[in-house]
């Protein structure tokens, strides 16, 4: 690889950052084992890198030699131990294969030593997915800092698409635009989000809960667009750059499928507010609070 690597903000799929360890074996008398195999291994294996996920599972029936038809010998279950084998995903191939040299035979996380090689799944030939909000945010946080990348909303409103004019059922659509910048790298993308929410009209909360739903789904799917558009590489002596991922096809700048934006009509007389004022009132400022520190 020549100490270089390229990653995306898409879910890592490949096998070469994807572990398999296997061999682990604790005492049954410990509680919650599990999750404390789950804590000792994202512990262990997250100073080589990111994690993606880690995932432990028991070996408890022969169903572990069918879902891992490719291993040759798997750990098997005993009277006073409980046995397990975990997956540990990486975003960086590069740090997989550090973490796989480290600690194949060295690492203990019950009473034997784990064998660690590179997991061999087979592929369903899905489409990759972007990653989810939160981890797109730790991924560029690890890489490019905390003040390495700043974003914002160009824009936020309301449309109405073919679904809200056709159909007999209440919705909200929100259409969301933001800008993503990457600092001292000179790089700025746009990112287009939407989306669709059912309310029942004859709940007036319903409706402003629906409406504060579908802006904060809106505005998540414009980050998730516009990350996805964003390649990190990686050099080997640690310094990273980054560029526009050529294989995500450009969104439009501003959404035109079959939907029209809402017509609105000013009023020469202000209308009466409802009854139930104070009430309406409060379920917004809780979920404009709620948008508030989304879009921070």
């Amino acid at each position: 690889m020549n100490g270089l690597e390229i990653i995306d903000f898409f879910k890592p799929l490949e096998d070469n950052k994807n572990l398999f360890i296997r061999n682990i074996v604790l005492p049954s008398n410990i509680p919650d084992q599990e999750q404390v195999i789950t804590h000792r291994l994202h512990k262990t294996f997250s100073r080589y890198g990111l994690l993606y996920e880690v995932q432990v599972l028991p070996c408890q029936t022969s169903k572990l030699q069918e879902n891992t038809s490719d291993e040759k010998s798997l750990p098997l279950t005993d009277i006073e131990n409980l046995c397990y084998y975990a997956f540990v995903k990486f975003y960086s191939s590069v740090s997989a294969e550090k973490a796989k040299s480290a600690l194949n035979l060295t690492h203990f996380v019950g009473t034997k030593a784990c064998k660690v090689t590179f997991a061999k799944r087979k592929r369903t030939g899905s489409e990759k997915q972007v990653l989810f909000i939160s981890q797109c945010f730790d991924l560029a946080n690890f890489y490019l800092g905390f003040n390495g990348w700043s974003s914002s909303i160009k824009e936020l409103k309301r449309e109405l698409t073919d679904v809200c004019l056709s159909s007999k059922e209440d919705y909200c659509c929100f259409a969301c635009t933001t800008n993503i910048v990457i600092h001292h790298h000179g790089l700025s993308v746009n990112g287009n989000g939407f989306s669709l929410l059912k309310f029942s009209s004859e709940a007036p909360a319903s409706q402003i809960k629906a409406h504060g739903r579908c802006m904060k789904q809106a505005y998540q799917d414009s980050i998730q667009k516009a990350f996805s558009k964003v390649i990190l590489v990686i050099l080997g002596n640690g310094k990273v750059y980054t560029d526009i991922n050529s294989s995500v096809p450009e969104d439009l700048e501003e959404f035109q499928p079959s939907y029209k934006s809402v017509a609105v009509t000013e009023l020469e007389v202000e209308p009466e507010l409802a009854s139930d004022e104070d009430n309406l009132d409060e379920e917004n400022i809780n979920i404009l609070s709620e948008l508030e520190t989304v879009f921070i």
